[in-house]
């Protein structure tokens, strides 16, 4: 009986420190907690702006970096730590302490998709955040597009890890939202049916 018990005591040790278990929680990150920002520096959007969507290699919570200066076209994907929701979602809702609703209607709206969110290397020891939202301004009655622009925007992570890669990404991507909305005004202010 005393061997059984011995028997038990070392078979339910063994399980709890198997290899299948973990040594620790996975990171997760996201972008922040807002920060209230007052209404005078937030930046206007003229047009209606829709939600944001995200391409389909880039629609999960997987944080992706790339060894630029190895081999560009390779995708890897932190193992230890990810995002607490997709890119589209974490940029949605940034969006709405950024930017600010105009409160006329106007007959434009602006279409937003995130085409890249990477953590890029250009050395063992330089990378940065780089987004880039295709960023389309429709006619609402039509649907027609009027015109099209690839947003672009990276910052320097200030480490080459998941950590700096993550609040480079954060940077970059509230940058990419601004200036798509900016560029959406400009577009719509030459643009007869956005009046």
């Amino acid at each position: 009986m005393k061997n059984l018990m011995l028997m038990l005591l070392v078979a339910s040790l063994l399980a709890c420190a198997g290899p299948g278990k973990t040594k620790q929680n996975a990171a997760v990150y996201d972008f922040g907690l807002p920060i209230a920002i007052a209404a005078s520096q937030r930046v206007m959007a003229e047009t209606v702006v829709g939600e944001i969507l995200a391409a389909d290699e880039i629609n999960h919570q997987q944080i992706r970096y790339r060894l630029n200066y190895e081999n560009p076209s390779r995708v890897f994907s932190y193992t230890e730590s990810r995002w607490a929701a997709t890119p589209a979602e974490l940029l949605t809702s940034k969006f709405g302490t950024l930017i600010q609703q105009g409160s006329k209607s106007t007959g434009c709206a602006l279409k937003l998709k995130v085409q890249v969110f990477d953590h890029v290397f250009s050395s063992p020891t330089a990378s940065e955040g780089l987004v880039q939202l295709s960023a389309v301004l429709l006619d609402r009655k039509s649907r027609k597009i009027i015109a099209y622009e690839l947003v672009a925007e990276q910052v320097a992570a200030l480490s080459a890890n998941a950590q700096g890669g993550a609040k480079a990404l954060a940077l970059a991507g509230e940058k990419a939202l601004v200036k798509a909305v900016n560029w959406a005004n400009v577009e719509a202010e030459k643009t007869a049916s956005c009046q």
